[in-house]
């Protein structure tokens, strides 16, 4: 039914998943393809099962099929959850007890593209050493080979219930929160609503229907539009506070009960409080997007800040490596280790949210109000060429910004960032998308405004960035 491609575009193989446009980079055939080769990464590792789950893109049940083919022909047993958030299948090897997990989706990516997250183990996915080794494995056909009576058997299972029970028996909310829920047409609207209409949360449903074709364009949270459109209903509603999620659910954005967007770093910080009022002295890790505030609020908390690389399998990794109780970034994967299992769910950490703020007798603006505050951007992202864009951050943009602020104190694990007394400026490269990020902030509007104009100024003289094509790219203007 299937072929093996002895050929797949190597731009699949990203940092921490696999991502590419469907009909292009990726078809039946590429995922079966891929499927046999997980399969060979399983049995070298002595693993005989897996569970796969999807999104809701278009492409999704055809190519879980065919993945799921290339899994069972390579002697992979098989548990089918259908329709899935990635941290459904991330508690389904608990469920199951099995290493093996696989989710097809593409994230926060626009409609046209698809991908694979797959798992190395409980709460655990692959990074950049594993995906190449899978790489390897289907570019040179290394493919476990196994007879017909040794073939792997599917069979389908719903564990939202389970799931939904195990989340739940974390909380207990006293307050009927009002919040308002958009879900960009993804597969959070599938779960999302039920979940906090059980903890006990009053839910207005803002895009929970299902469309692959996502209608209102790109399913990421932090996209100015969607936190507009969510900051506008919250407002309406009179709601508590408003949450929006990705094609997947596992990343969050946040808006406050006045209406009031919160970059996520923000909710880091309030998320690091929490944690150390229990356990001071903890090492909390983030990545080198989030702002200044994050690190001085772990400071003044009596933490140990860690920051790191993005990407929520490194971020993920960093946290056990550090033996931390919490990691967070600012594109909305959260961590939580201290009471879960470590792996980024968004309904864990926004019902974590509400438990915080019912801790501290609070609404979500009056403890954001107690935070040092910078004017800062959003994660802004502008066009550059996948082959091109780690070069051009290492040797063209390293050293204007050396040039530009030879004062500065410089983290280079992660692209380039500069940290002043009260400025900060990072551009990186993108792990999961032909893109370069952006993200700045001032202490004051004058000095956010000063290096807005830098940036532009320095950024407008390269070609090769598309300003048509990105995310935020307003901030820049």
């Amino acid at each position: 039914m299937y072929n093996l491609v002895k050929k797949i575009n190597p731009e699949i193989f990203r940092g921490y998943d696999l991502r590419g446009v469907a009909g292009k980079d990726l078809s039946a055939d590429v995922f079966y393809t891929l499927g046999r080769g997980y399969a060979t990464f399983l049995a070298q590792r002595r693993i005989k099962e897996a569970t796969v789950g999807h999104d809701n893109r278009l492409t999704c049940i055809e190519y879980s099929q065919a993945f799921i083919a290339g899994l069972n022909d390579g002697g992979i047993d098989t548990i089918f959850l259908g329709y899935a958030l990635s941290q459904i299948v991330y508690f389904s090897s608990y469920q199951f007890k099995t290493k093996g997990s696989a989710m097809v989706t593409a994230s926060h990516n626009p409609k046209e593209y698809n991908g694979l997250k797959l798992g190395v183990g409980y709460s655990d996915t692959m990074i950049t050493k594993e995906i190449q080794q899978l790489r390897t494995i289907c570019e040179k056909g290394q493919f476990i080979e196994v007879e017909n009576s040794k073939k792997g058997k599917n069979i389908e299972r719903d564990i939202f219930s389970v799931y939904k029970q195990d989340i739940l028996k974390h909380f207990d909310l006293k307050r009927k929160w009002k919040v308002v829920v958009d879900a960009c047409n993804t597969t959070s609207g599938m779960f999302y609503p039920t979940i906090f209409k059980e903890a006990g949360c009053e839910v207005v449903e803002q895009n929970t229907e299902l469309d692959g074709n996502f209608p209102l364009g790109v399913p990421d949270p932090t996209e100015i539009e969607v936190l507009d459109r969510l900051a506008d209903r919250v407002k309406k509603e009179k709601a508590d506070i408003g949450f929006a999620y990705d094609a997947d659910g596992d990343r969050m954005a946040v808006v406050d009960n006045n209406g009031q967007v919160l970059w996520m770093d923000t909710i880091v910080a309030l998320f690091a409080q929490d944690v150390l009022d229990f356990m001071p002295g903890a090492p909390i890790v983030y990545n080198t997007l989030c702002s200044r505030q994050v690190t001085e609020t772990i400071e003044n908390s009596g933490g140990k800040p860690v920051m790191w690389l993005t990407g929520h399998s490194f971020i993920k990794a960093k946290v056990k490596e550090e033996r931390s109780p919490f990691g967070g970034e600012l594109s909305g994967h959260i961590f939580f280790m201290d009471n879960f299992y470590g792996h980024d769910d968004g309904a864990y950490a926004s019902l974590r949210l509400l438990a915080y703020l019912e801790r501290k007798e609070e609404q979500l603006s009056d403890a954001v109000d107690k935070l040092t505050h910078y004017v800062s951007s959003p994660e802004i992202k502008f066009g550059l060429a996948d082959e091109i864009k780690f070069e051009f951050i290492d040797t063209k943009i390293r050293a204007e910004f050396e040039k530009l602020w030879p004062k500065a104190k410089y983290v280079d694990i992660d692209g380039i960032r500069m940290d002043m007394d009260e400025e900060m400026a990072i551009v990186r490269a993108s792990q999961n998308g032909p893109y370069i990020t952006l993200k700045f902030e001032g202490k004051t509007q004058k000095q956010y405004e000063n290096l807005k104009n830098q940036l532009r100024k320095m950024l407008k003289k390269h070609p090769e960035i598309n300003w048509e094509k990105g995310v935020n790219t307003h901030a820049l203007e």
